[in-house]
């Protein structure tokens, strides 16, 4: 007997919204940033003066009240002109279909009297409200900033026109599938494995199980996403390791051992690369906060 037979159902969400990075600081006028990328979007909104950003190779002057928003992998640099006090925060999204859109769709450049921009400014001025210079952020500030930003990504896929995709349908859709079976794979392997070597996943072998090459399958997935599949599987294997670090009853050697590195000092080396710190700070700095 189906007892749902008759139910109309709510979809079942399984992405994670990452907000990261996010601060405001008024800068001297000789401030620069050297070039730079990320895997994650960058929006930089400037409250008072003028910034000047390179980003690949366009230059943009940012007046009060504008805002850039910079897309996974574009190199960037950024130079204060005069007066310069910004707020930035980066972002991301695993939700496949929305991110090929803000990529492939949004102007980086949103001036001050831009419709999206006179839409998203409140909001920002709300989210610089919140910053407090003691770093302390209780359940509800923590939920609000995901409220917030929340309705930045929900304004963009609204505002934003849909155009005809510089990737095809068909890469789209083979791009789509990658990411979400590299996610659908890890999440499989950590949470049901068959043994110690489960987690070790092979790019090939799931471009194999697609039935395209490795080489165009990376080609493809990093014109839609801006960055490649391995790095994409860095970044869930990161989400996982951060939010088992803040569990106490793992250990950093039974992290590693889940996440299928060699040992804990490898996986160690390959945490901090990521955020800059060791797996036991950043357990301690999260238990601090």
């Amino acid at each position: 007997m189906d007892i749902l037979k008759n139910a109309h159902r709510l979809p079942v969400l399984d992405w994670n919204l990452n907000f990261f990075g996010g601060h405001y600081q008024q800068v001297a006028n000789d401030w620069f940033v050297p070039q730079d990328k990320h895997q994650a979007f960058e929006l930089i909104f400037i409250l008072h003066g003028q910034e000047c950003p390179t980003i690949e190779h366009e230059k943009y002057h940012l007046n009060q009240g504008d805002f850039v928003l910079i897309p996974p992998g574009f190199r960037h640099t950024a130079q204060a002109i005069d007066q310069l006090t910004y707020f930035c925060f980066h972002f991301d999204l695993d939700e496949p279909n929305f991110i090929v859109q803000l990529i492939q769709n949004s102007p980086v450049f949103f001036p001050k009297m831009d419709p999206i921009n006179r839409e998203i400014r409140p909001i920002l001025g709300a989210m610089v409200e919140l910053v407090s210079p003691t770093t302390t952020y209780s359940f509800e500030d923590k939920m609000q900033i995901q409220i917030y930003l929340s309705q930045i990504l929900m304004a963009f896929n609204r505002l934003i026109p849909t155009k005809t995709a510089s990737t095809n349908a068909n890469q789209s859709r083979y791009a789509k599938i990658i990411a979400e079976t590299l996610k659908s794979t890890l999440n499989e392997a950590i949470l049901h494995p068959i043994d110690e070597t489960s987690i070790q996943i092979s790019i090939a072998d799931l471009m194999s199980s697609i039935g395209i090459s490795e080489g165009y399958g990376n080609r493809l997935f990093k014109e839609a996403y801006g960055f490649s599949p391995q790095q994409y599987l860095s970044t869930l294997k990161l989400k996982w390791a951060k939010k088992m670090l803040l569990k106490p009853q793992f250990s950093v050697s039974e992290i590693a051992q889940t996440l299928g590195y060699q040992n804990a000092s490898h996986f160690s080396r390959q945490f901090k690369r990521w955020t800059a710190m060791s797996p036991k700070t950043y357990r301690q700095i999260v238990a601090k906060n």
